[in-house]
């Protein structure tokens, strides 16, 4: 008797909820504590309802994303020919349509996408499987698509580590790191540590630090976004300017699918989908658009599925 149930991911949902209803929950109490200190002193002014108004509204909105974030995370059970979405229960045999990738409402009152599966019931009803919300969800989906499908599991995929793979033998995908937005801040934070270092009087110990502890904050959040990828005639390389050892290899028959994303302000990011359905994210605000193409184009050839969401083709 097979029986699966989630479970929710402890920093993607726990540590995330926790931290924005804190925040948000937070500012609410601080500017409604502003605007009671302020009610019926000399210091009071109409507009100071402004802050009991922009307070309560921060409060209801904290209550309004604790509700949303539950709701579309829902503990999944799965039992023999039936699954439950908290308290509501389906038969499997009811399913018309099961979608195992794709950008789905995450239902911020605004369709927010977000990639996950889809199950589509006889009734009309869907029902989504988000992914950055379970630490198990990889294996929820191949019992699903074992159940529904019929077909067999997949063998886990694992990320291999070839560092004998020569560059010479790749065809790469990468930028300048040296020339980006984004490092041009490094090398000002470095260019005003060295100028502090060199010119002004070394008593400034205190600015002298935090120059020297915002500079590496902000190279280990930069490496972050400093991958760039390679194609041999097996495999699909992930490298990284900055964690130079950083290798990783996927062979072309372990991919299921490869979606181009828009990380909103971030830089475009590739999100990785292997035939057990790991998933991996990895941001490469070096390259430009032309590359990014030309990258699709090179895996189409290698009959890799990709998915262009970020930017027009035409």
């Amino acid at each position: 008797m097979e029986h699966f149930t989630t479970k929710r991911h402890f920093f993607r949902f726990y540590f995330l909820l926790v931290l924005m209803v804190l925040l948000m929950g937070g500012f609410g109490v601080f500017v409604i504590m502003d605007f009671y200190g302020k009610w019926g002193t000399p210091d009071f002014e109409v507009w100071n309802y402004l802050l009991l108004f922009l307070g309560s509204f921060m409060l209801m909105f904290g209550v309004f994303f604790l509700i949303i974030y539950f709701r579309n995370a829902p503990i999944i059970r799965l039992h023999q020919d039936r699954i439950s979405f908290g308290k509501e229960s389906y038969d499997l045999k009811e399913v018309a349509a099961l979608e195992m990738t794709g950008k789905f409402p995450f239902g911020w009152g605004i369709s927010l996408p977000e990639e996950g599966a889809c199950l589509t019931f006889k009734d009309g009803q869907k029902k989504y499987i988000f992914d950055i919300m379970y630490a198990n969800g990889p294996e929820l989906k191949m019992l699903l698509e074992r159940k529904i499908h019929n077909t067999s599991a997949p063998k886990p995929v694992s990320i291999r580590n070839f560092n004998r793979i020569r560059k010479a033998d790749m065809e790469l995908f990468k930028g300048n790191p040296l020339v980006n937005f984004r490092a041009s801040f490094l090398w000002f934070i470095i260019g005003f540590f060295l100028w502090y270092l060199l010119v002004v009087p070394p008593n400034h110990n205190d600015v002298f630090i935090a120059l020297a502890l915002i500079g590496v904050v902000w190279f280990f959040v930069l490496s972050f976004s400093m991958y760039y990828f390679g194609l041999s005639n097996d495999y699909f390389i992930v490298q990284n300017h900055f964690f130079f050892w950083t290798k990783h290899a996927y062979n072309f028959r372990d991919i299921k699918e490869i979606i181009f994303e828009s990380g909103g302000k971030g830089p475009y990011r590739m999100r990785l989908i292997t035939e057990d359905y790991q998933t991996k994210i990895y941001a490469a605000s070096t390259l430009k658009t032309k590359t990014w193409l030309n990258l699709k184009k090179a895996l189409e050839q290698m009959e890799v599925q990709v998915r262009n969401e970020a930017f027009p083709e035409g």
